[in-house]
């Protein structure tokens, strides 16, 4: 820590100043030579201003009447005009130190966030259909014999090797360790499941380079089926509930769901949130599969049966049940994502 005292460290910023530094090269030039934040920019940024000015003293300038008392409705005004302003920024603007604005902010229970990203922009048509869909299916009767003759399923790519970028703590001015790069078209392979409120039903990992057509499609719910008789009994009631993807829409697809005497439960389009694989099953899978790597596909594929395996029946009753609080959401939200 520094201990020089403040008319020390101003006539510091004053040489910068006459070496004719910018705020910005100021500053780092101090941060560099005591290896620490001993002046923050913006105290540069104000002392430059006012040895520009002709003012080279290094005390401080003495304060007449009493200090300016910094609204809140200001700061609310501020963020209204611009959400995304620094604490520099709004200093600036309500003319006090960021350790006011910073201490306003938290008083006010504001906190710095980054977006959060969605998988698509809606449409109002989208958001409407969200919310038709999803008041429909809460008005529906008997939701638990619902819930329990449901069948879900999508598809998901899994890597050979999944790398996660981690955050460690270093000494200041020690570089980061270094990782490489995820190769855009790392080995990968498609999985494609079906499960209800008990568990797994029917699971495959697609060979490497193949992807899911309607022909794949309708032979993997022929496949599904057989599982479901056996699990449930083939007079057993089954409703099924995917996304809108091209397979599962196809006129092939349609006369095979026909066929097995089906019935689809209705999903507005572009709703990853309401489809309970991507929601719930494929993220817990993503989160048990982080930082692992394998050789094979056989090897990868044991290793998601394990997963499997390993649920409680809790946990597929939770990924089923946890519909009803989503559709609930998209209705009182306008048809907005649900955002986890």
């Amino acid at each position: 820590m520094s201990t020089l005292s403040k008319e020390q460290l101003r006539a510091i910023v004053y040489y910068e100043f006459l070496q004719g530094q910018s705020v910005a090269e100021a500053t780092a030039n101090i941060h560099a030579a005591f290896k620490e934040d001993v002046l923050s920019r913006w105290t540069v940024n104000r002392f430059f201003n006012r040895f520009q000015s002709g003012d080279i003293s290094f005390e401080d300038q003495p304060r007449s009447g009493r200090p300016s008392v910094l609204n809140d409705d200001d700061i609310r005004e501020a963020l209204k005009c611009n959400p995304n302003a620094s604490t520099r920024e709004l200093s600036m603007k309500l003319a006090c130190c960021q350790t006011t604005i910073v201490r306003h902010l938290e008083a006010l229970g504001y906190r710095k966030v980054v977006s959060t990203w969605v998988p698509h922009e809606l449409h109002p048509f989208q958001l409407a259909a969200r919310v038709s869909v999803s008041q429909s299916l809460l008005l529906r009767p008997h939701r638990k014999d619902l819930f329990r003759q449901l069948v879900t399923g999508d598809e998901s790519w899994v890597l050979y090797v999944n790398h996660t970028r981690k955050k460690s703590w270093l000494p200041r001015g020690e570089p980061p360790p270094k990782e490489p790069k995820p190769n855009l078209h790392e080995k990968k392979v498609l999985l494609c499941c079906w499960w209800d409120m008990k568990g797994i039903l029917y699971w495959e990992l697609l060979p490497s380079g193949h992807t899911v057509t309607a022909q794949v499609y309708a032979s993997q719910l022929q496949k599904l089926a057989d599982k479901i008789g056996e699990k449930r009994g083939k007079r057993d009631q089954t409703t099924l509930l995917h996304d809108n993807a091209r397979p599962h829409v196809a006129k092939l697809t349609q006369a095979k769901i026909d066929e097995l005497g089906w019935e689809v439960l209705p999903h507005p389009p572009y709703s990853p949130d309401l489809a309970p694989s991507d929601y719930h099953l494929f993220r817990a899978l993503k989160a048990h599969l982080r930082e692992k790597r394998f050789n094979d596909q056989s090897e990868l594929q044991t290793d998601i049966a394990q997963f499997f395996d390993a649920q409680p029946p809790e946990f597929w009753a939770a990924g089923i049940e946890s519909l009803v609080d989503r559709w609930t959401y998209v209705v009182d939200h306008d048809g907005e994502y649900v955002v986890d």
